[in-house]
C-alpha cells in the first residue's frame, strides 16, 4: 500500500485530491490546489528539529519548559 501511495502518479495527486504536499521531493505538482498552498508557504521558516541534541539535552529542554510556563 505505501509502495503505491509513493508512487510519482499518485504523489502528483497529493495536493489536488487531498489538499496537502507530495512526499517525495522529485514530485512538483502545478494544479490550482498546489499553486495556492505554495503561495501560503511563501515566506514560511520550516523548523528542523536536531533530534540528537533534543536526545542528549532532554532533561534541561523539559526543566526550561517548565519553568517558563510554571508547570
Amino acid at each position: 500500500m505505501l509502495d503505491h501511495l509513493l508512487t510519482p502518479e499518485v504523489q502528483r495527486q497529493v495536493s489536488a485530491v487531498g489538499g496537502g504536499f507530495p512526499s517525495r521531493k522529485d514530485i512538483k505538482p502545478t494544479d490550482p490546489h498546489a499553486t495556492a498552498l505554495a503561495a501560503l508557504m511563501t515566506g514560511v521558516d520550516i523548523f528542523h528539529p536536531d533530534w540528537q541534541d533534543i536526545d542528549k539535552n532532554l532533561h534541561t529542554y523539559v526543566a526550561a519548559w517548565k519553568t517558563a510556563t510554571s508547570s
